[in-house]
């Protein structure tokens, strides 16, 4: 294994740190979790180690929940100063924690591989829970803290150094109901007579609590790792929401159209059959037989007519049958067309496909020269 290369740079380095201190680097807000990163050690690859070690900065401010630690610190010094082994053991790596006043930070070492690159592997140190590896390898082209390659780069090692932003304690309060919560539209959990604690990555949410018969409720919600979040949400009972269903409403609009058209049709028939029977047109009538029409008779004041026949009551009477007739021809007919539309919309008004309906409203009109009738039913 190769020494790191102790010099009069890394002599003046660690001077300059014991005597005077570590750089300052901008305060961690009290909602944030500080990671400290020191810079990246390496024998021949000073370019690519230095920006990788701002990147892997960068990316810790970026994060939700993570605040860049105080100080600016080297590997080689650190070690050199607690004459810790290289690489520095499970033991050394406590008494570099406690030396920086960190309870977590990031490590690594770098060096040029084959066909161009450079790799390495980084370490996340957690105090109480030790430390997390992860190998990079990348091109040596990357030498510039703002490559969006190497920010790539830094970004996923962090991820997979720290498993993501910090998690924040959730507590949910939704009255009494039995529902479940989604955050960003991913399901997190169940909660017990309408409360639940769940652990959410650090940053600005969606959070939305699903329950049966209530209204989806949903707040933006934004998690600290430093403190909890309390979320209430007031259940709002649903109501109906299904889209209105205008081809049912329209089928019983036509139905009853059709029922008024039939009625109309009746009252029709009604009015002829009450001509036939009206004693004084039997009485006209029996001047003549059966075969002759006394309506035409009365009409043509040129025909000669029998002694007695009351030429001005029959007017009157074939007057008032033929508006019978006529209302049982239009109204019959669109009592029909009325009801079948009626029937064949609520028939059809499902969203699935149907078989064809066994049961409905049956209007059957009947007509005739003399007059006419309305057949209505039910099939079941």
């Amino acid at each position: 294994m190769r020494a790191p290369r102790y010099g009069l740079a890394t002599t003046l380095a660690l001077a300059t740190w014991m005597s005077v201190g570590a750089a300052q680097a901008s305060e961690p807000g009290p909602d944030t979790l500080p990671i400290h990163i020191i810079s990246i050690q390496t024998m021949d690859a000073d370019d690519q180690a230095e920006a990788l070690t701002k990147a892997l900065r960068n990316a810790v401010k970026a994060t939700p929940g993570w605040s860049q630690g105080e100080g600016d610190y080297s590997l080689e010094v650190l070690t050199l100063s607690l004459k810790c082994p290289d690489p520095p053991d499970a033991g050394c790596q406590s008494r570099i924690a406690d030396q920086i006043r960190a309870d977590r930070y990031v490590w690594g070492k770098l060096d040029k591989g084959k066909g161009g690159n450079v790799t390495g592997e980084l370490h996340f140190w957690v105090r109480g829970k030790g430390t997390t590896n992860h190998k990079v390898e990348y091109s040596a082209n990357l030498t510039e803290a703002q490559d969006e390659a190497l920010r790539k780069v830094a970004t996923e090692a962090l991820t997979k150094l720290t498993d993501g932003p910090p998690k924040g304690e959730v507590k949910v309060k939704a009255g009494s109901v039995a529902g479940q919560v989604f955050v960003d539209g991913q399901p997190l959990g169940a909660l017990a007579n309408g409360e639940g604690t769940f652990f959410v990555p650090s940053g600005t949410h969606n959070l939305v609590v699903k329950a049966p018969g209530y209204a989806d409720m949903s707040t933006e919600i934004t998690v600290k790792p430093n403190s909890p979040t309390d979320v209430v949400v007031a259940p709002v009972p649903a109501g109906d929401s299904s889209p209105t269903n205008w081809k049912r409403i329209g089928g019983f609009a036509a139905i009853g159209a059709g029922v008024a058209f039939g009625a109309v049709g009746i009252y029709g028939t009604v009015t002829v059959n009450g001509v036939n029977k009206d004693p004084e047109y039997d009485r006209n009538q029996g001047f003549y037989d059966q075969q002759t029409n006394i309506c035409d008779l009365a009409r043509d004041q040129a025909a000669t007519v029998a002694a007695g026949f009351d030429r001005e009551a029959v007017k009157s009477l074939c007057s008032k049958g033929e508006t019978g007739q006529l209302l049982q021809l239009v109204f019959y007919p669109l009592a029909a067309i009325a009801a079948g539309a009626g029937v064949f919309l609520i028939a059809t008004s499902g969203t699935a496909a149907k078989e064809k309906p066994t049961t409905g409203l049956m209007i059957l009109p009947r007509v005739d020269r003399t007059g006419g009738k309305l057949d209505v039913g039910f099939r079941f």
